[in-house]
């Protein structure tokens, strides 16, 4: 028993040491394959309360525009005193292609982990308390399943139980203004 446990707080040190901010990126990230409309189903957060209903990273996004200087302009659904409010968010790319640095409650970093025809999945890092936050958006409501797998095990590894993860498929009250 007592070895089960040495060996229990060991994988916690060993989990709690790693260098978390290394998040990859899309293999060959082009911007131009994440613009157009998007549909949020998932989200989690390090601090669960924040992606809960009525909190600052609960957010439908809606949409990315690419801009002619390679930012991205990322438009996401709040609610704020019971309405849906429009927010516009320009995201700076870095010099990392799939990895860009934006203004939200402080300097957020947003990674573009896995991008394909159907789905993404983004990962936010703020720099303010070390929150992160991991989101699955997809093409059409209609595919509320296409990318889970990969998403379920980057929620993990990023040290966010799959208990905190926030089905937002069904959710749809403030998808549209």
């Amino acid at each position: 028993m007592k070895g089960l446990l040495l060996l229990s707080m060991g994988l916690g040190l060993t989990w709690a040491l790693q260098d978390q901010t290394n998040v990859p990126v899309a293999p060959y990230f082009v911007p131009e394959q994440v613009t157009g409309s998007w549909h949020t189903f998932k989200l989690a957060a390090t601090d669960p309360s924040v992606v809960e209903e009525g909190d600052a990273y609960r957010c439908f996004m809606t949409g990315i525009v690419l801009l002619d200087n390679g930012t991205l302009n990322v438009t996401y659904l709040h609610r704020e005193d019971g309405k849906c409010v429009e927010k516009f968010y320009i995201a700076e790319k870095t010099e990392t292609p799939g990895r860009y640095t934006f203004d939200y409650q402080g300097k957020n970093f947003l990674t573009f982990m896995d991008v394909t025809e159907d789905y993404t999945i983004i990962d936010l890092e703020s720099k303010v308390g070390s929150l992160i936050v991991t989101e699955l958006h997809a093409r059409s409501l209609s595919t509320s399943d296409v990318g889970w797998d990969y998403y379920f095990s980057h929620t993990c590894r990023r040290g966010i139980s799959p208990l905190d993860i926030e089905d937002l498929s069904f959710s749809r009250e403030c998808d549209t203004l």
